[in-house]
């Protein structure tokens, strides 16, 4: 199993854990890892802040760990958004629940610790949880504090809507102004309860977009820029809207650099496949960073039409290409060689003689010949598609095998010239010129001893013939 890179504590146990996947779902950010025995722990965050780890054998149906991997974004461990909230922990504290509750105390309010116990509910009994969170609404109330009172009964309605207590005291007369106020969505909720709001837009994002533009613009003033782009991604895969993918583009240009941002823009494309801003925008970074080979599947697969400045990044990209050790399907490339042809015939055959040389390593010539129709309708002038029919026709002849071999041999093909050049010397054993070619390429195959032998026979050959 390959090396793991993060470490949980748990108490004098140290356990390597890897990273499969990403859950950002409304303020927290869950990370699914997996053990050396495939035991499952699940990192839980407050926003971009580490609260715990906790291993699950399985996952409570309708709990808040399930409803994040089901109705929240998720990302693959190696995705930038991913190894951004990784980073900044090399290890992971496993904390028990009083040692989190405890610790959630110091660092946020009554509510956001309220909030923060409730993702806990496919490890924590609920009715445990219940209390703790119904403790804070009491203290509150002893207060005389009704309405942050009240922020804790709806953070309870949230958690617990059926709860008989729960739905009593929502509905009490001293709680009625409040109410009325997160019905209506009041503006004032936004400084009086951030917490609901964010919650409550997240919820109707679907059927009221201007809730999201709402959102969108509360996570970017809280600096939240994952969560932001993982929202904006969101709507982007439900609308396809041109104005949610310039936020996006914007976001991103901001936060990451070029490696991250194609890394984001492909997984992106991959749920979305279709946008065609996307595609064209996917094709800018292929095309700028010289990936010839991503370049061409994209622009096959959608038909798409280059600018005149991408079309000469494309020429340039054709022309230095390494087709033997590249890592280039040379199948996809007729038809952008055919309109090169348009414009660059000499450069276009230089590409073209390296890219059937390359195809003959494991095509056949029928084959290779119907790769070069799209050529041939633009430019049935060219030498190699002339020569690659000239073979075509003499592969059943035997009388031919000494043009064959002349023609293998000039796209480098130097085993089927041998055995092109050896039935030619079977047919004639006076003829020494086979032999001459056979001397020639096994020397350039490496086959020192054969060529020398070769290359005495065409001696001996030659002296019988002048005696």
């Amino acid at each position: 199993m390959e090396n793991l890179d993060y470490l949980i504590i748990d108490g004098k146990k140290r356990i390597s854990i890897q990273p499969q996947r990403m859950a950002v779902y409304l303020q927290s950010k869950i990370v699914e890892t997996v053990d050396k025995n495939r035991g499952v722990y699940y990192l839980f965050f407050y926003k971009d802040e580490y609260l715990t780890a906790l291993k699950a054998a399985s996952v409570r149906r309708r709990s808040h760990l399930e409803k994040a991997f089901k109705h929240g974004m998720t990302f693959p461990s190696a995705h930038p958004f991913c190894r951004t909230v990784l980073s900044s922990e090399g290890t992971f504290q496993k904390r028990s629940f009083n040692q989190m509750h405890g610790k959630l105390q110091k660092q946020y309010t009554p509510h956001e610790t309220a909030l923060i116990l409730t993702f806990f509910d496919a490890f924590i009994p609920k009715r445990k949880l219940f209390k703790d969170i119904q403790a804070y609404f009491y203290q509150y109330r002893r207060n005389g504090q009704l309405f942050a009172a009240y922020r804790i009964l709806r953070i309870l309605l949230d958690f617990t809507p059926k709860h008989s207590w729960v739905k009593q005291t929502a509905n009490e007369l001293g709680y009625a102004k409040f109410k009325m106020m997160y019905q209506e969505m009041a503006g004032t909720l936004w400084e009086k309860d951030p917490l609901f709001v964010e919650k409550a837009l997240f919820a109707r994002r679907k059927k009221h977009p201007e809730r999201a533009e709402e959102l969108i613009d509360f996570l970017n003033n809280e600096e939240r820029w994952i969560d932001a782009l993982a929202l904006l991604m969101n709507q982007l895969i439900q609308t396809s809207s041109a104005v949610y993918y310039n936020q996006l583009q914007q976001l991103l240009n901001k936060q990451y650099t070029h490696t991250d941002l194609l890394f984001i823009l492909e997984d992106l494309y991959q749920r979305i496949p279709n946008l065609e801003s996307l595609q064209y925008e996917l094709l800018r970074f292929y095309l700028k960073y010289h990936h010839l080979n991503s370049s061409v599947q994209l622009m096959n697969k959608h038909h798409m039409s280059l600018k005149e400045e991408q079309w000469s990044t494309l020429e340039t990209m054709l022309e230095n290409i390494d087709v033997v050790s590249a890592d280039i399907q040379v199948e996809e490339l007729n038809s952008y060689l055919a309109s090169l042809f348009k414009t660059q015939p000499r450069k276009a055959e230089t590409i073209l003689q390296k890219c059937v040389t390359q195809l003959m390593e494991s095509r056949d010539l029928s084959y290779i010949s119907n790769w070069l129709d799209p050529i041939k309708e633009i430019y049935s002038q060219s030498l190699v598609v002339k020569r690659i029919e000239q073979m075509k026709q003499l592969s059943d002849d035997p009388d031919k095998q000494r043009q064959l071999g002349e023609l293998y041999y000039h796209f480098d093909q130097l085993d089927q010239a041998i055995e092109c050049f050896s039935w030619e010397m079977e047919m004639d054993k006076s003829d020494p010129l086979p032999v001459r070619w056979l001397s020639k390429i096994y020397l350039e195959a490496g086959k020192k001893e054969e060529s020398k032998a070769y290359q005495q026979l065409y001696r001996d050959m030659q002296n019988k013939a002048n005696a």
